[in-house]
């Protein structure tokens, strides 16, 4: 099912992680950037990514140092597939074809959702000992597609 307070851009506020001890932590930084979409036909995508991270001696990204590469990939996360919204359990689910990390892909990532005024709620019951919550502030609403 595809609910229309879905569909747009959405830029992230704030990503969060709760710790079992009830510790927050910021895993890309209090000022992590990125941008969640989701369209009338059921596909999304989603990139996030630390702020500044440093730019890489080679202008080609294949030539790039191992230490570099690292850095990068520990500074970036992104997906993209198909989603489904299930609204009487408040749930969305990314149906992950693509993704920056290979684990991912052919999974299905279940979030819980809430809407707030313009923002998007995403967030996770634990997983191991951690809690995610992802704050999305709308920033571009796209027609629904005709059938």
């Amino acid at each position: 099912m595809k609910d229309p307070q879905f569909i747009g851009a959405w830029e992230l506020q704030e990503w969060t992680i709760e710790k079992e001890d009830g510790s927050i932590e910021f895993p890309y930084g209090e000022d992590a950037i990125g941008k969640i979409n989701y369209d009338g036909h059921g596909q999304m995508s989603v990139m996030i990514m630390k702020n500044n991270r440093p730019l890489m001696l080679s202008e080609d990204p294949l030539q790039s140092q191992p230490n570099e590469v690292l850095a990068a990939f520990k500074g970036f996360i992104a997906y993209s597939g198909n989603y489904e919204v299930h609204p009487h359990s408040n749930q969305v689910v990314h149906q992950i074809k693509m993704s920056s990390f290979p684990n991912w892909v052919g999974q299905n990532q279940i979030r819980k959702f809430e809407f707030r005024d313009d923002q998007l709620i995403l967030s996770t019951d634990f997983i191991g000992p951690n809690k995610h919550k992802l704050v999305w502030r709308k920033i571009l609403t796209v027609q629904n597609p005709k059938s």
